[in-house]
């Protein structure tokens, strides 16, 4: 048994026993063990029954120092050894240090008290802080979309979710978009005639595992038969064959237009803006002369149903036949590709697949270019596309440039353009040496 010697310092008041007792650990610290363990050497009980037996006097001490931070609350019997439970112990199974005197001078005698861990602790415990997630660079998300779009077992929901949205998010930075744009939303709702529904936030619940038992596996196995017979594909749709691929779509038979309407940067766009069934240019007139001839002789011979001349916006399926158009009618090397950018302000106008005209304005409301094919024009068809470009922009001047020796001139001063400006040699950048096209131009605006 280690003893140490506590010698009082003078000019100082008496040590209190827990003072003494923090001042014991400090020179002898003493490690945590069970009680069993030490008290076979520091238990009076057992090593002197008749003398515990023989002590009756008990005398009550109540040591309550406000510097005291341990809180001891000790009750000392002359001649005998109490235990004293320390408060405010945070962890189970700590040992709690009980320190026992028959007199003042007798030495201090230590006990340890294991306790339970059934004893329930008055200090409110406070939950676990939750991680803030790390966000994700450009190149760790790479990785992880790779990683579950070549997986080597099925996704589940979660990871299938969250494969979904890291392919839209590399979409999206590919076309530059927002990752998430909440005016586009909202704008896109407002204008369809469906309720504004709220966006959900809450994460797919995964199933729950029950207990698997041979009847439950049996139902399992049902369910999924049942599930292949009702989902199994009979045939392939025929937009998804590979005869539409030979044969091409029915309805892009007669026409070369989106099937529903899109959004543009602006506004809504309908698939048609026009459909003419009453305009008759020469070149369809001969058309209908070549399928009339073969069954002249057949009175009971019935022509088929008239095809329109249909009016729509520029789209990508255009952009071929339109640089084709313009660079014949103007000068080689025109190139429309940058009005997809702003189809509202262009129209085209085409026979069932073929293009037959065009016209397109910057949004600053200059036109660039307007054109008919030959053959087709004297019929209205540019007349109608100047009256829709003039009205994509209401309440600005509409300007354009217009070749000296170009009929088109008069069409523009029916509809009020009047000439402000004769630029000489305007279009000598635009055509090719050897050219007999005139070069100069006139400027006209239509004021507002």
């Amino acid at each position: 048994m280690i003893q140490t010697s506590i010698k009082k310092r003078r000019g100082r008041p008496p040590l209190s026993t827990s003072a003494k007792i923090r001042a014991v650990f400090k020179v002898c610290p003493i490690s945590p063990t069970h009680f069993q363990d030490f008290a076979n050497t520091f238990d009076p009980q057992k090593l002197y029954p008749e003398l515990w037996a023989k002590r009756t006097i008990v005398k009550k001490r109540k040591y309550a120092s406000k510097d005291d931070k341990f809180g001891f609350h000790e009750e000392i019997k002359e001649g005998t050894l109490e235990q004293v439970q320390i408060k405010g112990q945070p962890h189970e199974n700590t040992a709690a240090i009980v320190a026992t005197t028959t007199t003042s001078s007798a030495p201090v005698r230590l006990k340890l008290i294991v306790r339970d861990g059934n004893e329930t602790n008055n200090l409110p415990i406070k939950p676990p802080r939750k991680k803030k997630p790390n966000p994700l660079d450009q190149k760790e998300e790479c990785y992880l979309l790779h990683k579950l779009q070549y997986a080597s077992k099925p996704l589940s929901p979660k990871a299938a979710r969250l494969k979904r949205k890291l392919f839209l998010r590399r979409l999206k930075k590919e076309k530059g978009l927002k990752i998430f744009d909440i005016d586009a939303i909202v704008t896109e709702h407002m204008r369809s005639s469906l309720p504004l529904e709220p966006l959900t936030t809450d994460e797919e619940e995964e199933p729950s595992r029950e207990l698997v038992t041979e009847t439950s596996v049996h139902d399992q196995g049902k369910d999924k038969m049942n599930y292949k017979q009702g989902t199994e594909v009979t045939c392939t749709p025929y937009k998804n064959s590979f005869a539409s691929r030979l044969y091409g779509i029915p309805r892009l038979a007669t026409t070369l237009t989106a099937e529903e309407a899109w959004t543009s940067p602006s506004r809504k766009l309908k698939p048609y803006i026009r459909r003419d069934y009453e305009t008759t240019p020469q070149k369809l007139r001969l058309l209908r002369d070549i399928i009339r001839y073969p069954h002249r002789s057949d009175p009971n011979w019935l022509p088929p149903p008239a095809s329109p001349i249909d009016f729509c916006y520029f789209q990508k399926e255009h952009l071929d036949q339109v640089n084709d158009l313009l660079q014949k009618c103007f000068w080689p090397g025109i190139d429309v590709s940058e009005n997809l950018l702003f189809p509202d302000f262009s129209i085209v106008a085409m026979y069932k697949r073929l293009i037959i005209g065009c016209g397109f304005m910057t949004p600053e409301a200059y036109i660039t270019y307007i054109a008919v094919a030959p053959g087709w024009e004297k019929s209205g068809i540019g007349q109608f596309m100047l009256y829709h470009l003039i009205q994509t922009n209401i309440g600005k001047d509409v300007t354009l440039h217009v070749s000296a020796n170009n009929p088109a001139m008069i069409l523009y001063q029916k509809f009020g353009f009047k000439p402000e400006e004769f630029i000489v040699n305007f279009y000598d950048k635009y055509l090719p040496d050897g050219s007999l096209e005139c070069k100069n131009a006139f400027f006209v605006r239509l004021r507002r």
